[in-house]
């Protein structure tokens, strides 16, 4: 499965998702801009897309609720290691009630995965990050400054958040 994501204007991604009506898109606004997901067999409508290929996930992504992005920074040589510990680490979010869908997203020409989560609404989000579960899995993964992991990424993972709102 590809996993493709593009960034703009609200109007332009808004005008993009009517344009591609038929395609699995969905349209997210947050941190003064918008970004469009796209999860296809095919290639990307998208002219200049973010590329991925889609590790693991659960759920289908839908035109609703509140969206977050671990973006990690991997290098090359560790992509193996960091791999194996994250399709670990990420497992107990399946019985998480909350959740509408994830993917695990392995870049494809570039250095950043992605782990998308869908939520319900923020504050399932939030109740998800200081829950042990995520403390002493992917938090504790994605923290570069751990011994066990500091050695995968070459900068600091970062979390982007949006909401995905309602199709009109």
């Amino acid at each position: 499965m590809n996993f493709y994501l593009t960034s703009g204007t609200p109007d332009f991604m808004e005008r993009l998702v009517n344009k591609h009506g038929k395609e699995n898109m969905i349209l997210l606004h947050g941190g003064g801009n918008s970004v469009v997901m796209h999860e296809t067999t095919k290639k990307s409508v998208f002219a200049t897309p973010r590329s991925f290929e889609v590790l693991d996930g659960t759920g289908t992504f839908e035109q609703r609720g509140f969206v977050a992005m671990q973006n990690v920074p991997v290098m090359d040589e560790a992509r193996p290691v960091f791999e194996e510990q994250l399709l670990k680490s990420i497992a107990p979010l399946k019985n998480e009630p909350s959740l509408i869908a994830y993917r695990v997203l392995r870049p494809i020409k570039a250095e950043i995965y992605v782990v998308i989560t869908q939520w319900a609404g923020p504050a399932s989000f939030d109740t998800w990050t200081k829950s042990h579960q995520f403390q002493d899995g992917l938090a504790a993964l994605l923290d570069s400054s751990s011994s066990p992991t500091q050695n995968l990424f070459n900068a600091k993972t970062y979390t982007t958040t949006y909401t995905a709102p309602p199709a009109n």
